[in-house]
């Protein structure tokens, strides 16, 4: 059931012209709904524990990294018999995850939900991920029903972010996988989000093969955490000499990503998405959030002959 779209479709990512995007080894597919429409009586939506959806996103997903998690959420097809490389729970192929957790500042979810407990009301959904076996209109359909599981933990707000910028990575060989075009949050339009605007513009660390050093990283580093030792791992791989015993890690990491020819480079901040939780209408409308509806975010019109045509062409 998987397509790839013709070039203009491509380079218009994310626009809600019927192509749906998917994923398939750490890169984004398209399919169009005219191949067909998402039926609901072969899927279901469960919860799941770590193993299998940390697997599913780290096989399928652009960004290399797994958040904390605090729910996952699995789309099982009751229908397809599983292959050998098929992930498999309850016996059913894992065709997609939803990932629930918390950011490393509470404000994250404060600024925007202020009458809830952060972390215990509400939290940030920091991976959506569905290969490309599912057909077009099942993301609204899987966030929906992982949010009404959510709801019965008592999660009533989620905020939820989208990268207009390139996501890309290159791996040793050269191979070259990521989301060429950002994301728009064009699902979140679709499920009737609140847009709240840019999140904080920040400094990015990037790293040789396009992926970013994140801050929990970082901190993870600095502050010899938990989890150290894999971010360690990681840039010993990219290059950079292991720090010697009691070498301070602030001094180490500074060493080290000046020896991988890291880069440093402004992010003006990404797209910011509310969404209210609940079993039922009352229990979501009861959610109050705090920062104003904007309008949605858009691509911009064709503006000459070459770029209209491309835009016809879809």
């Amino acid at each position: 059931m998987s397509a790839v779209p013709p070039p203009a479709a491509t380079a218009a990512a994310g626009r809600p012209d019927g192509w749906s995007q998917r994923w398939r080894d750490n890169s984004p597919r398209w399919i169009h709904t005219s191949q067909g429409g998402f039926d609901q009586r072969r899927y279901e939506v469960v919860e799941l524990p770590e193993a299998p959806a940390r697997s599913f996103v780290a096989r399928h997903h652009y960004l290399a990294g797994w958040p904390a998690t605090v729910h996952r959420f699995g789309l099982l097809d009751l229908r397809a018999v599983p292959d050998e490389h098929a992930i498999t729970v309850q016996g059913y192929s894992l065709v997609g995850v939803v990932v629930l957790g918390s950011p490393m500042n509470d404000r994250v979810l404060t600024n925007v939900f202020p009458d809830l407990e952060p972390f215990g009301q509400s939290l940030e959904m920091s991976r959506i991920c569905l290969d490309d076996t599912v057909p077009g209109n099942g993301e609204s359909w899987t966030v929906t029903r992982a949010l009404h599981l959510a709801a019965g933990h008592g999660i009533r707000g989620v905020v939820t972010f989208a990268d207009p910028e390139p996501q890309l990575r290159r791996l040793a060989d050269g191979t070259v996988l990521g989301s060429p075009t950002g994301h728009l949050g064009i699902m979140y339009q679709a499920l009737n989000a609140r847009f709240t605007g840019r999140a904080t513009p920040r400094t990015l660390t990037l790293l040789p093969d396009g992926t970013v050093l994140t801050a929990r990283s970082t901190a993870k580093i600095i502050g010899q955490e938990s989890g150290a030792a894999a971010v360690a791992r990681r840039l010993h791989e990219l290059g950079a000499t292991p720090a010697t015993a009691g070498q301070d890690p602030r001094t180490w990491l500074r060493g080290a990503l000046a020896e991988i020819g890291a880069r440093r480079r402004r992010h003006p901040g990404t797209y910011r998405y509310a969404l209210r939780a609940g079993r039922t209408r009352a229990e979501r409308t009861r959610t109050r959030i705090a920062l104003a509806a904007l309008p949605y975010p858009k691509h911009p019109a064709p503006r000459g002959p070459l770029d209209q045509s491309l835009h016809n062409a879809k």
